[in-house]
């Protein structure tokens, strides 16, 4: 029993010698190297903040400069000065400098000034007469340089504090002529909130001075002037000002209100200021000395601890955590089949079981995850309507293969934010399940015209709500999408042939009523040209004779329109009518350098249908086309049957059900100036035309002409691309062929 108290004193001390001395000169030269390295790492980091905030404060004049060089350059400003001297309004400078300075709101106001320091224009608008800039430094320095930004003005001159940004404008047609000068009143915001916004721990800010001594931006606002803040702290701290306004960089400490603080500065390149940011010294040694305490801490910690002991029970300990470890990263790349087994009878034991049946447990779920994710899948692939969905920033996260067929797009996962790689119907969504993110309001029965790849116009409904959680936690949004051309077709349909009706009936009844008076007329003016002697005389009567002809014509084709001549029906080649219907207009095709391109297809039956009814449809589409082509183009005529290609024939199919293939397929494609797309709904209302020239009653009668036929038109168009007028014929039966 003597001997043990000798043996663990021996032990204490041995441990005493070989940890405790070691950990002390350990623990002292880690608390100096984590010093050194804290300080280092300190003036590197606020080094790199004052650095970017000077940069900001460059960049921002930069562009500011960039800006009004910009701006200089716009005729509006250029001539705005000779509006001013013959006294026109200034609205439309006025205008631009307005949108400008929404646009730019670091500006307090823009001016147009004079030669002679007298403005002649300010925006936001101010009294004109109580400014005079001729006296002013800024202004003669603009004129003497041509651009001139100042330093910090005081707000007392100009009712805010600031800087002007001046620039030289010259002449429009002589730009050596100087006419006046852009100057930007820059907001003193503009340029201090850079280091306004900077907080360093609770104590800590940051500082703008000129290199003349004056305090561009201070977060106290009693210390205006370096004096100020030279009177409330020590000699190291004048050191430090002196190297601020010689431009160089450097840090240290300094003693400020009786608290020692670190300070870093550098100067900006663009203006003669520097940036200053300091830190309480409390708060940059705060970990240093915790590190401190926590160094005392383990060194008697480690003093006490018995080292045999503490082996075995680590060594013990270890073998079982490292299987733990080695399971654990098995499960987590992915082997879910595993187990972790543990010979000993410890809490290590339970916590192999536990990993054991998390393992089994994850395994279930993720079967279970990936049978609901597949289910999911399975419904918005076979759903008809199209399903987009999006996350809480607007992000598409899903796209069913009905919305791709709906809106004729697949977009791209690298393009779902980038909002130009998208079509113009598909933003439309995008902005709408938007709304309903930002406002939590469902969008119903929403309408959206989509144009596709194929140049066919088809319409959507879409309707969008919140995406949430059973808990109510919003995590994104969802919109449907059903394609609704077919009803929109069929409601145009039925309100053309609803108003061409009632248009037919009211033309039939005023075209008998002016045709009896016409020929009374012209009958009258054929005995007067017999009677008259003199050639003036008879030349004006044959102009007269002339424009009954005209009128009559115009007559003629209303009735033809209001009520054409019953049909002749017969099985007719559609090759041979056009063949002979193009030598008709062969004079005019040559005049105008077009170019006709014919696609037949091979045995195309015989339509059922009136001869001469058709002609005139075909005759007045190519008569429609060559106006369009004045300076040439190509004209493509499609001879085939209509369902070698249905998907071009989405917009019969909305009309009717159509049975495809008892019709044939005339397309009639130009490359000329083509239709304005507000315009398409009314080509074939009698009257309309964008021809000065034209009647309005070209496409109206074919419209007539082909339902009188049990046939189908329909005009495609894109402006400045062509016009695509499309025909369904109906096809001849076999007997009757």
């Amino acid at each position: 029993m003597p001997i043990f108290p000798s043996i663990r004193s021996k032990l204490i001390a041995l441990l005493l010698v070989l940890v405790g001395f070691p950990l002390l000169i350990t623990g002292y030269l880690s608390y100096q190297s984590a010093t050194d390295a804290l300080l280092k790492q300190t003036t590197q980091q606020l080094g790199n903040l004052a650095d970017k905030t000077a940069q900001q404060i460059d960049n921002f004049f930069r562009t500011s400069q960039k800006d009004i060089n910009l701006l200089a350059d716009y005729p509006f400003v250029q001539l705005a000065f000779l509006q001013y001297e013959f006294r026109q309004r200034l609205d439309t400078v006025q205008r631009l400098l307005l949108d400008y300075s929404k646009k730019n709101d670091y500006f307090s106001r823009i001016y147009l000034i004079a030669l002679d320091g007298q403005p002649i224009l300010a925006v936001p608008s101010t009294d004109l007469t109580r400014h005079n800039f001729s006296e002013d430094h800024w202004f003669s320095q603009t004129l003497q340089k041509g651009v001139y930004l100042s330093d910090a003005l005081s707000p007392k001159s100009y009712g805010q504090a600031g800087i002007f940004l001046g620039k030289v404008i010259y002449d429009f047609e002589d730009a050596s002529q100087p006419v006046g000068v852009l100057a930007f009143h820059i907001k003193a915001s503009a340029y201090t909130d850079f280091a306004r916004s900077l907080h360093i721990g609770s104590g800590g800010y940051a500082l703008l001075m000129h290199h003349g001594g004056k305090m561009i931006h201070h977060p106290d606002r009693q210390f205006r002037s370096t004096r100020d803040i030279i009177k409330n702290s020590d000699d190291r701290l004048q050191i430090h000002i002196h190297q601020m306004t010689q431009g160089k960089k450097g840090y240290g400490h300094y003693s400020f209100l009786e608290e020692e603080k670190f300070l870093v500065y550098t100067p900006c390149r663009e203006r003669p200021w520097s940036v200053g940011i300091t830190i309480l010294q409390a708060e940059l040694m705060a970990d240093i000395n915790r590190f401190q305490k926590k160094m005392l801490t383990f060194f008697l910690v480690i003093i006490i601890l018995i080292l045999p002991i503490s082996y075995l029970f680590i060594k013990g300990l270890t073998r079982p955590i490292k299987q733990l470890i080695e399971g654990a990263s098995r499960i987590g790349s992915g082997d879910l089949n595993q187990t972790i087994h543990i010979e000993s009878n410890d809490e290590l034991r339970d916590v192999a079981e536990e990993f054991n049946k998390m393992a089994v447990q994850l395994k279930s779920s993720m079967n279970e995850i990936i049978d609901l994710k597949n289910f999911n899948d399975d419904i918005l692939r076979n759903v008809t309507s199209g399903i987009i969905t999006v996350d809480r920033k607007g992000r598409i996260t899903s796209f069913n293969a009905s919305a791709a067929k709906i809106l004729d797009h697949t977009p791209h996962p690298a393009s779902s934010h980038q909002l130009d790689a998208i079509p113009e119907h598909l933003y439309q969504i995008l902005e709408a399940l938007k709304q309903t993110l930002e406002a939590g309001l469902s969008i119903h029965h929403r309408e959206l015209a989509v144009s596709k790849s194929d140049q066919e116009l088809s319409y959507v409904e879409i309707n969008t709500s919140l995406l949430s959680s059973m808990t109510g936690k919003i995590f994104g949004a969802i919109a449907e999408i059903r394609d609704i051309t077919q009803r929109k077709r069929m409601e145009e349909v039925m309100l053309r042939v609803e108003k061409l009706s009632s248009l037919g009936e009211l033309s039939a009844g005023m075209a008998h009523e002016i045709r009896n008076p016409l020929a009374g007329i012209k009958t009258s003016v054929q005995v007067l040209t017999k009677r008259v002697t003199k050639a003036e005389s008879k030349e004006l009567l044959s102009g007269i004779e002339s424009e009954i002809n005209h009128l009559n014509k115009i007559v003629t084709d209303l009735l033809r329109f209001s009520r054409p001549s019953p049909p002749i029906f017969e099985p007719l080649d559609i090759t041979r009518i056009l063949g002979k219907t193009l030598d008709l207009i062969s004079e005019k095709v040559k005049a105008h350098a077009i170019t006709i391109e014919q696609h037949f297809s091979p045995k195309i039956p015989h339509v059922f249908v009136d001869q001469e009814q058709i002609r005139q449809v075909f005759l007045n589409l190519l008569i429609n086309s060559i106006k369009a082509m004045e300076t040439g183009g190509r004209l493509t005529i499609e001879v085939q049957h209509a369902d070698e290609r249905p998907n071009s024939l989405a917009h019969f199919q909305a009309i009717t059900d159509l049975k495809l293939s008892k019709y044939i397929k005339v397309v009639f494609a130009d490359t000329g100036r083509g239709i304005e797309p507000h315009y398409l709904q009314k080509v074939f209302d009698p009257f309309f035309t964008t021809d000065p020239k034209g009647t309005g009653l070209g496409l109206a009668i074919a419209h007539k002409l082909i339902e009188e036929n049990n046939g189908y038109i329909f005009i495609d168009s894109i402006k400045e691309k062509g016009t695509r007028a499309i025909l369904l014929l109906p096809v001849a039966k076999e007997e009757t062929a």
